[in-house]
């Protein structure tokens, strides 16, 4: 799994093990080791009882949480991803998107092994 972070936008990119993983295990998870003691951890995370997308952080742990409609459209559907605004208290809000990693079109050195197969043919 992927993160970019700018602004009020969070995006997580999940590939095709992530999305088992997702379907087996109701979350996916990746940290990073910012410098010894200091770990920033990003979870995606089922939520069954939540009526749409939001994000909680704590503890150096950023949390999204994926309603039971929209983990069905990411496991079960062709669909590239979903996305849902989320309060937090800004003008406009979080704007939360989660998408499957999709295979480049031009050349990369990055292994796309695992990716899914890009529905376009070119750039």
């Amino acid at each position: 799994m992927k993160i970019r972070i700018k602004g009020n936008s969070v995006r997580l990119r999940l590939t095709k093990s992530d999305v088992q993983a997702l379907r087996e295990t109701g979350n996916v998870s990746e940290s990073t080791v910012i410098s010894p003691g200091n770990i920033f951890t990003y979870i995606l995370q089922k939520n069954t009882e939540a009526p749409r997308m939001y994000c909680s952080f704590s503890e150096g742990k950023m949390t999204v949480h994926l309603p039971h409609d929209k983990l069905c459209t990411l496991i079960y559907t062709e669909e590239i991803g979903v996305q849902d605004y989320a309060e937090n208290g800004q003008e406009g809000g979080l704007f939360l998107l989660v998408e499957k990693d999709l295979k480049c079109l031009d050349t990369t050195s990055e292994d796309q092994s695992d990716m899914f197969d890009n529905p376009k043919t070119s750039c």
